[in-house]
C-alpha cells in the first residue's frame, strides 16, 4: 500500500519525541523550522564561495554552488507541483496519501535541493578524487597502511580485523553526498527532521562496502557511498523511523536528483560560453552533432533549434545570446519537469518503497536523450577543456599539499593526540599543536564528542580514535571554500 503521509516524519534525532500532531499546520511548522535551520546555516553560506565547474573563478556571472543550488531548488519545487497536478487531475491525491502533506513535501524537496551540494569539497569532484587518492596511498586496503594503529597484527581477533578493514575502506571513499549527511548530523548538528535528512541521502551504500558486495537490484542506488561508518547508527535509526528497508531510498530523493540533473546540464554549457571556452555557434554545432538527424517538430527542434534560429535572425548580439539561453533553459525545464513527474507517477509504488533502481529521468524517451546530449557535450567540451583541467590539477595539488601539511597530526600516538585535543595544547608536540590550533572549532568538537562517547577504556578505542582523527582532517579540508584552500596552501607553503 502506498501512503506518502507515512513518509512525513517530523521527529528529530536530538529532541524529545513529539506527540502525534493532528493539525496539518502544526506539521508544516516543523518543516518551516527545518527551512530556517538550513537557510541560516554556515554550510549554505559557504556555497557562495564554491564554484560549480570553474574553481577560483572571479567572474560573478559564472555560477557558484549557491546559485546553482537555488536553481535546483526552483526546479524541484516545479516537479512537485507537476506531480501534485497530475495526481489531483486523476483524483488519486487522497489515494496515495498526498491530500494533507502537499506543503510539507514542497518544503522538503526545496530544502533538499538547496542542501544537495553542501558536502562537496573545494574543486568539486576532482577535490573528492584528491582526498581519496591521498588516503588510499596512506591506508588503502591494497597497501600496507602507513599508520601502525591500522596495521594487521597476529593478535587481532576477527572483530578487530573486520573493524580495521572497514575503517580503511571508509576513509578511502570520501564522497560529497556522504559528507553532506555528516555535516548536517555530526558537525553542524542542525537536528533536522528525519524526513528532511532522508531527502538528501542520495545513495544507500555504506562507504566501507566493497563494490563486489553490492546487490544487483540496487546497482544504481548504491553506485556511490551514501554515508560513512561514523553516521551508520543514525542512518539505521532514520531508516527505522521512516520504514525504509536496507539499501532502499527515501522517495523524495528521486525528485531532488532529477532537479539537479535538469539544472546543471544547461547551466554548465551557458557558463562555458560566458567563459569563452567556445562560442554559442560552436555549442549549437556540438549539440546538433550529438543529437543526430533532426526532424521538424521533434524535441530537439522545439527546444534547441527554434531558439537558435531566432538567435541567428538577431545576428548573435549579446542580448539575443542571453535570450537564447533563457529560452533553451525554459524549454528544457518545461519538457524534462513534465517527463520527471510522469515517470514519478508511472513508477509510484517502487519509488514510494525506494526500490526504483534508476534515476527518475532515465528511460528510452526523447527527453532522456536530450539530457544525455547536454551532459555529453559538457563532458567533451567543458570538463575536458584545457583551462578547466589545469585548474583541477592545481586543486589536486592544493588539497594533497594541505593533507601533507596536516599529516603530522596523524603520526601522533593515540594518547598524545587525545591529550592535545582535550587540553588544546601539548608542549612535547609544538608543530602539531600549532597545526591543531588552525582546525575549525566545530570539527574539533565533533571529534571530541565522538571519541568521548566511545571512552578510553573501550578495547577498540585506539582504532576508533584514529578513525575520527582522520575524519577531523577530511572534515576540515572538505569544508574549505576554493579560495580559502588556495590561500591556506600558499600561506603554509610560504609561497608568495
Amino acid at each position: 500500500m502506498v501512503d506518502f503521509s507515512k513518509k512525513i516524519n517530523y521527529q528529530r534525532d536530538a529532541s524529545k519525541v513529539y506527540d502525534v500532531l493532528t493539525d496539518p499546520y502544526s506539521i508544516v511548522r516543523q518543516f518551516e523550522s527545518d527551512r530556517g535551520r538550513i537557510i541560516n546555516s554556515a554550510a549554505i553560506r559557504r556555497l557562495q564561495q564554491k564554484t560549480q565547474v570553474f574553481p577560483l573563478e572571479r567572474n560573478s556571472v559564472v555560477r557558484t554552488r549557491l546559485t546553482h543550488s537555488m536553481e535546483v531548488q526552483q526546479v524541484g519545487r516545479y516537479i512537485v507541483k507537476e506531480i501534485i497536478h497530475r495526481l489531483s487531475k486523476s483524483k488519486k491525491l487522497k489515494t496515495y496519501g498526498f491530500d494533507n502533506i502537499v506543503t510539507s513535501i514542497e518544503s522538503l524537496v526545496e530544502m533538499a535541493c538547496l542542501m544537495h551540494d553542501i558536502g562537496n569539497p573545494p574543486f568539486g569532484h576532482f577535490g573528492e578524487k584528491a582526498i581519496n587518492h591521498w588516503f588510499v596511498k596512506q591506508l588503502g586496503v591494497d597497501v600496507q597502511p602507513k599508520y601502525s594503529v591500522l596495521q594487521p597484527q597476529e593478535s587481532d581477533d576477527e572483530t578487530i580485523k573486520e573493524l580495521k578493514i572497514k575503517i580503511r575502506r571508509d576513509l578511502s571513499n570520501f564522497e560529497g553526498n556522504a559528507q553532506a549527511i555528516r555535516l548536517v548530523h555530526s558537525i553542524q548538528r542542525l537536528n533536522l527532521t528525519y524526513s528532511q535528512v532522508a531527502s538528501i541521502l542520495k545513495y544507500t551504500k555504506p562507504a566501507y562496502l566493497p563494490k563486489e558486495d553490492i546487490p544487483t537490484e540496487f546497482s544504481y542506488l548504491m553506485k556511490k557511498p551514501g554515508y560513512y561508518l561514523s553516521e551508520e547508527p543514525f542512518i539505521k535509526k532514520l531508516s527505522n523511523q521512516l520504514e525504509i528497508q536496507p539499501f532502499h531510498r527515501y522517495p523524495l530523493t528521486y525528485i531532488m536528483e532529477a532537479a539537479d540533473d535538469i539544472s546543471y546540464c544547461i547551466a554548465d554549457l551557458e557558463d562555458a560560453v560566458e567563459k569563452k571556452l567556445f562560442t554559442v555557434q560552436q555549442l549549437y554545432h556540438y549539440l546538433e552533432k550529438a543529437w543526430g538527424n533532426i526532424k521538424e517538430g521533434d524535441l530537439f527542434d522545439k527546444v534547441v533549434k527554434r531558439p537558435y534560429v531566432n538567435l541567428e535572425q538577431k545576428k548573435f548580439n549579446s542580448i539575443a545570446i542571453g535570450q537564447f539561453f533563457m529560452y533553451l533553459r525554459v524549454n528544457t525545464i518545461g519538457k524534462l519537469v513534465y517527463h520527471a513527474a510522469e515517470r514519478f507517477v508511472e513508477n509510484i509504488e517502487e519509488i514510494y518503497h525506494g526500490s526504483f533502481n534508476h534515476a527518475l529521468l532515465e528511460d528510452h524517451g526523447a527527453e532522456y536523450q536530450l539530457l544525455k546530449i547536454f551532459k555529453r557535450v559538457g563532458v567533451e567540451h567543458v570538463f575536458n577543456h584545457e583551462s578547466v583541467e589545469n585548474i583541477e590539477l592545481q586543486g589536486y595539488r592544493i588539497i594533497s599539499g594541505l593533507l601533507d601539511i596536516y599529516s603530522p597530526l596523524l603520526n601522533m600516538p593515540t594518547n598524545e593526540f587525545f591529550k592535545l585535543a582535550e587540553e588544546n595544547n601539548h608542549h612535547q608536540y609544538p608543530i602539531e599543536t600549532r597545526l591543531y590550533h588552525k582546525l575549525s572549532a566545530k570539527h574539533c568538537d565533533a571529534y571530541l564528542q565522538a571519541t568521548n562517547l566511545i571512552g578510553k577504556k573501550d578495547p577498540k578505542f585506539a582504532y576508533w580514535e584514529f578513525y575520527y582523527r582522520c575524519r577531523l582532517l577530511q572534515d576540515y579540508i572538505s569544508g574549505m571554500t576554493d579560495h580559502f584552500a588556495y590561500d591556506e596552501y600558499r600561506k603554509l607553503m610560504v609561497t608568495f
